[in-house]
């Protein structure tokens, strides 16, 4: 029931029915695979499946063969199939740049189950990454990948995330949905870790309304501490 109107009317433009469920994003998911399995109809997770992993692999390939010398890529951290596939990707074109997740301090779902081990219930705030909120998917792949592929992890607070928005609309002409910020929110977090070295930000989606973006321009910054 969050999603965004514009996301919402895009699924109706391309001939889909959207259905709408309260709670979080895995509530969402729960309901989509049972809806699925009672049609006979092919539920596909937006992280934890391993075609979906590979597919995103392919940014991780990008990089490595188009790209010498990287230190470093940044990447937003959800339920963390970019993250598993754009290391995997990279391992697989030889690279050796340090993988570095990036999360809202709001909701670091994925971030505190690495640091348990396990699947765990994350007490989340709101976030202008929504496409990252949410919890994750009990025997998820993600949870060991995520152990064996991400080299550090960057917890972000709102106001830097707006921050990053605002330099890439400013610097880039780019207008990019929050979760695209929160990667160059970890590297501006981490900057003097990084000073001198050769660095990739991935920006993973543009998915935000005119309006919504406008009020991130124009008003003002969230909380630090938030």
């Amino acid at each position: 029931e969050g999603a965004a109107v514009e996301r919402i009317e895009m699924i109706r433009r391309n001939g889909g029915e959207p259905f709408f469920v309260g709670g979080n994003p895995l509530e969402a998911e729960k309901y989509a695979r049972e809806l699925a399995s009672r049609s006979g109809q092919t539920f596909i997770s937006p992280y934890n499946d391993p075609w979906v992993i590979a597919g995103q692999g392919t940014v991780g390939l990008e990089i490595g063969r188009q790209l010498d010398g990287v230190d470093a890529v940044f990447v937003a951290v959800g339920g963390g199939g970019l993250i598993a596939g754009v290391a995997t990707g990279l391992r697989e074109a030889g690279s050796r740049a340090r993988v570095i997740g990036c999360w809202p301090r709001n909701s670091p779902v994925l971030y505190e189950c690495l640091k348990a081990g396990r699947i765990v219930e994350v007490p989340e705030k709101p976030t202008i990454s929504d496409s990252t909120a949410g919890g994750i998917e009990e025997d998820s792949l993600t949870l060991p990948l995520g152990q064996e592929l991400i080299d550090q992890g960057v917890l972000v607070p709102e106001a830097t995330i707006c921050e990053a928005l605002r330099l890439i609309a400013s610097h880039e002409r780019w207008m990019v949905e929050g979760a695209a910020g929160v990667a160059l929110a970890g590297l501006i977090a981490s900057s003097a870790e990084w000073q001198g070295a050769r660095v990739v930000v991935l920006l993973c989606g543009r998915n935000i309304g005119a309006d919504a973006f406008a009020r991130l321009m124009i008003g003002p910054l969230p909380s630090l501490s938030a």
